[in-house]
């Protein structure tokens, strides 16, 4: 019988962490939000892949990210994550969170 396949893992930057932290719990963007998490653990590759020219030099720098992917929720904020590899999965690493208007601001758009 072949094996099941493995999740993924989702885990968040520090500035992350701290972003969803100070969400309280009956605001609806933390459902949503772990209801994205739920998404990416099951399949990585469902944010829209950012072109290398449009990757903030602050990533480059302080991650030493090599992919950088979105995604946008239902209520227009976006996630940015990088995709780590892992033994016979991935990990998926939450950078930061946006509402359209800022996530403009730090792409440059």
């Amino acid at each position: 019988m072949p094996d099941k396949k493995k999740e993924n893992d989702v885990i968040g930057s520090i500035e992350f962490k701290k972003f969803f932290d100070r969400i309280p719990q009956n605001d609806p963007r933390k459902k949503e939000f772990y209801e994205i998490f739920k998404i990416l653990k099951e399949d990585c590759l469902r944010g829209n892949k950012i072109h290398h020219d449009r990757w903030p030099e602050s990533y480059i720098s302080k991650y030493r990210i090599n992919n950088l992917w979105r995604y946008t929720l239902r209520s227009g904020w976006r996630i940015v994550y990088t995709i780590l590899s892992q033994k016979d999965s991935f990990i998926v690493c939450i950078l930061e969170a946006f509402s359209h208007k800022d996530y403009e601001k730090r792409f440059g758009y």
